[in-house]
């Protein structure tokens, strides 16, 4: 059961970002528009994962040293934060601004398979894997509010600009 839970808790998340390398260069799209959003996602997902760490600290389920020496749970290293946001946050993130079906159904399967594998591994129980959904979500939503305020400030600035120039 260990040897399979570190097989489906790493290898995911390798085929996710090499997904999403090839994606990006086939799209070959604006930079502001597709791509910076998913990589501003994630990391304040990175952010609130350590936030939420220093707030609810982790506790494991077991001390199973094969898992936790193999691999540092399911967000590529100790750098991401301890709780497993980084595969559910990309594919959050690529479903809203990539909008590529056939990428985050793949991508969705991925997770499903990372979430399962990170439970055979023992590194986590299933709510803290949905907590790290959940900041992912939050991340997401943190990232649309900012684009949409932006746009409402960009066009109030720019229709008081017009009615200011019409009364002169």
């Amino acid at each position: 059961m260990i040897d399979w839970g570190r097989f489906l808790s790493w290898w995911p998340q390798l085929i996710a970002v090499s997904g999403l390398f090839i994606l990006i260069l086939r799209k070959n799209e604006n930079i502001v528009n597709g791509i910076l959003p998913v990589l501003v996602t994630v990391g304040m997902a990175i952010g609130l994962d350590h936030l939420v760490a220093w707030i609810y600290p982790l506790v494991t389920p077991g001390d199973i040293s094969v898992g936790y020496s193999w691999m540092r749970g399911a967000s590529l290293g100790q750098w991401m934060g301890p709780y497993p946001i980084f595969l559910s946050t990309l594919t959050l993130a690529c479903m809203i601004w990539f909008r590529s079906y056939l990428f985050c159904c793949s991508l969705f399967c991925l997770s499903i398979v990372n979430a399962w594998g990170v439970i055979l591994v023992g590194k986590y129980f299933p709510s803290q894997i949905l907590l790290g959904m959940i900041i992912g979500a939050v991340s997401a939503l943190s990232v649309i509010l900012f684009g949409w305020g932006q746009k409402k400030v960009r066009y109030y600035l720019m229709s008081s600009q017009e009615n200011l120039s019409t009364m002169s």
